[in-house]
């Protein structure tokens, strides 16, 4: 092998890294662009997650009372229970 075939082969490597690293880039970028949109529908599912706990609040006083959350045993298990306590 010449030193002009090594040459054109190191350079075909070296363009063929930078391509593969470039896609890469791209694919990355792409990713971060998709993250903005999360954002957005977690910062809605928090809104709506606040609104019907406001809404239990507000029924519960209606009703005399006060909204009450009840936790399962660590040990037997269970199911959580949401209520209206007086």
């Amino acid at each position: 092998m010449s030193v002009i075939e090594a040459t054109a082969v190191l350079h075909n490597g070296i363009a063929g890294a930078m391509a593969a690293g470039e896609e890469r880039v791209r694919r990355l970028l792409l990713v971060r662009r998709d993250s903005y949109v999360w954002l957005i529908i977690i910062a809605i599912a928090i809104v709506i997650a606040l609104g019907l706990m406001t809404a239990w609040f507000v029924y519960c006083r209606n009703e005399g009372g006060w909204p009450a959350l009840d936790m399962p045993s660590w040990t037997s298990g269970g199911t959580w229970k949401m209520y209206c306590a007086s």
